[in-house]
């Protein structure tokens, strides 16, 4: 049985040498109610005697990493410390140094792309100015005025920067990772403000990264894909949908996406496609299982910039006009924060509505029934 043990735990965590052990600092504080990635394991999975193998993994500890990019550019302390606060939801103060500050900023995603997915063909043949055609199927009709979809991704780590965005006041969706601590207390401070709540899921990218206390892989086999995901969404049971988090290498894999699309069916629940990958399958997946979809069409903040990111919310808001509607997605960041203080009471002049993706999933997949 114990062998049995081990070896879930080997697969489910990467367990690596041990990594050097780093105290809390002034400017990283441990929570009382943080939760490793192996606590959370055994949590997860409470007909396992974690008890009786503790000594064990006290010997081989495991070395459940944040998922960051570029690593070999930053300095390797700045990465332990960042790599601490996802594994164990440690807070981040306004005391952090300015090196922390970069860090949260930048290391939110893999590295994605700038590029705006327009769903609107426009014909400039002059020669077919008379041609009349008819649609495949009918738009989607979103009123009179266009709607926006704003999603905040990676919330939950950084409690400081979950706390900002969370009191915005504004119908965003905030989409939570699944290894954040004290998660429900964060989550309740989004709802107090208006705010929906999705499963930010971490997936497999493409590019060099380190993996996260959770995360679905294209080594898993389909049955550890649905238990691990089965246990992500288990810690989240009030929420409609999830979008995924990296996932540019698991997206493409069509054997797993369709598994986790299964199991969104059983939930009634919808997909999100982060679109990290031009290749993603996603939602070819969903269209097998027969579940509710949609893409996402902006990235805001890719530069940490306030006045880039105004720039990308003015693509937004030309989509929206365009199409009807548009859905974005940005990170806790500090000039995010800043520019969506700035922008979001000026939607309704603009000609504007912020709604709930579960909303413009409906309207999108009228022949779902999403749950409420």
């Amino acid at each position: 049985m114990v062998l049995v043990v081990l070896a879930g735990l080997f697969a489910y965590f990467k367990i690596e040498e041990s990594p050097q052990t780093i105290s809390a600092t002034e400017d990283i504080k441990p929570q009382d109610d943080s939760i490793s990635g192996y606590e959370q394991f055994c949590q997860n999975n409470q007909d396992i005697d974690c008890g009786a193998i503790s000594g064990f993994m006290a010997e081989t500890p495991s070395s459940s990493q944040v998922i960051l990019m570029d690593t070999d550019e930053l300095d390797e302390n700045l990465r332990k410390q960042i790599s601490v606060i996802a594994a164990n939801g440690y807070d981040t103060t306004l005391k952090m140094s300015g090196d922390m500050h970069q860090l949260l900023d930048h290391l939110y995603e893999e590295e994605l792309p700038d590029d705006i997915i327009d769903e609107t063909i426009t014909v400039k043949n002059a020669k077919l100015k008379d041609f009349k055609t008819v649609p495949s199927h009918k738009p989607p009709y979103w009123g009179e005025t266009a709607k926006v979809v704003l999603i905040i991704d990676d919330m939950g780590i950084s409690r400081k920067r979950t706390a900002d965005i969370s009191s915005l006041k504004y119908p965003l969706t905030v989409a939570f990772l699944s290894y954040g601590s004290n998660l429900e207390t964060q989550m309740q401070n989004s709802r107090s403000s208006g705010q929906e709540i999705m499963l930010h899921t971490p997936m497999e990218a493409s590019g060099k990264v380190e993996e996260a206390p959770d995360v679905l892989t294209t080594k898993m086999s389909l049955e550890e894909i649905r238990r691990n995901f089965e246990i992500m969404l288990n810690k989240f049971p009030e929420i409609r949908g999830i979008n995924n988090h990296m996932g540019s290498k698991l997206t493409e894999d069509i054997e797993r996406m369709k598994v986790i699309m299964e199991v969104l069916k059983e939930r009634n629940m919808y997909f999100l496609d982060s679109k990290t990958s031009a290749k993603s399958r996603a939602e070819e997946a969903a269209a097998m299982v027969g579940i509710a979809y949609a893409h996402r069409h902006v990235f805001l903040d890719n530069n940490n910039d306030k006045n880039y990111i105004l720039g990308q919310l003015k693509q937004v808001e030309r989509l929206a006009k365009k199409n009807g509607y548009a859905i974005a997605i940005g990170h806790p960041k500090s000039q995010t924060y800043e520019a969506l203080k700035e922008w979001l009471p000026n939607m309704e002049d603009k000609g504007l509505e912020l709604i709930h993706l579960s909303k413009a999933i409906k309207v999108l997949n009228p022949q779902f029934e999403v749950k409420d």
